[in-house]
């Protein structure tokens, strides 16, 4: 049997500060050099990037390099996860968006050290978690919230031409508002219930840009890190607010941190939810891990 030897490049051009195109250039340059075939898609509008399960033969791809920002990745797992012969295929993430949480949570931050990783790395099973809103499931590898932390995301994709400072005054203005939830959170045999300023199942390390959200977690411990923030005033927001890019947060009495596989979140009326992101889907709403799902590169 002869083993595949072509890389498929995912490009979203849009990602970031619109670098995926030179890197993707770049690293098939170097691909081609070490004797691989190599194939691109590149994405002209949102969801084409879905669409390379059915325009490639599995059995023909070894690797995916992905060359976009966590929403990239998000759109390509989702893909794969839609068509699972394409779960034998390791992907490589190239951070080439604006906050690259995976990317910082693997210590793989520039495109050359990604290239090397795509050449010579070492293959991991990262955790994905299963999220049911609407009826429907949608597959997620960094972060699930809602409260503060969807509007912050919701108000930063307004805010792109900021580059990755637009989570940092997004987060400032929605603090402002200070915006709460009456939730009730299902997790171990347990219920809990109150109003919060945020709530974030975590699966890496990393969200937004560079923000340590959740400096416990661990991409295939089979847990999600669920991060709750009790409501509290716009001035112990604030204090706590710079805490998050070294992980300080954590220690705040209005952090409260559980690890679980499986939650349930059911609020009073809907509420839209930061899935890998993107601004996807509202409440009431079901996450189930799953084990080590997804083989990515991710060590050299």
């Amino acid at each position: 049997m002869i083993r595949p030897n072509t890389i498929l490049f995912l490009v979203n051009p849009f990602a970031g500060t619109g670098k995926a195109i030179n890197a993707a250039k770049y690293a098939i340059e170097v691909m081609q050099q070490n004797g691989y075939d190599t194939a691109l898609l590149v994405s002209k509008d949102l969801g084409d990037l879905s669409k390379f399960t059915s325009q490639f033969n599995f059995e023909e791809i070894c690797k995916i390099a992905v060359m976009g920002g966590d929403g990239t990745l998000h759109e390509v797992i989702n893909a794969i996860m839609g068509n699972q012969n394409w779960l034998s295929i390791p992907i490589v993430s190239f951070p080439c968006g604006t906050g690259n949480a995976f990317n910082h949570d693997i210590g793989f931050l520039t495109v050359k050290k990604s290239t090397k990783l795509l050449l010579n790395g070492k293959v991991k099973l990262l955790d994905l978690t299963e999220v049911i809103t609407n009826g429907t499931s949608i597959w997620s590898f960094n972060s699930v919230g809602c409260g503060m932390i969807a509007h912050v995301n919701q108000l930063a994709e307004k805010l792109r031409w900021l580059g990755g400072k637009r989570y940092i005054i997004a987060s400032l203005l929605i603090l402002i508002k200070k915006p709460t939830i009456h939730a009730k959170v299902t997790f171990n045999n347990q219920v809990y219930e109150n109003e919060f300023s945020l709530m974030l199942a975590c699966n890496t390390r990393y969200a937004g840009k560079a923000m340590i959200l959740a400096p416990f977690a661990k991409l295939n411990d089979g847990l999600i890190d669920f991060i709750i923030l009790k409501k509290a005033s716009r001035f112990k927001l604030l204090m706590l607010l710079p805490k998050v890019f070294s992980g300080k947060h954590i220690r705040s009495r209005l952090i409260k941190v559980i690890q679980t596989n499986h939650l349930k979140i059911e609020t009073q009326t809907p509420q839209i939810l930061n899935l890998d992101g993107e601004v996807i889907g509202n409440t009431p709403l079901e996450i189930i891990m799953y084990h080590q799902k997804l083989k990515v590169i991710c060590e050299l």
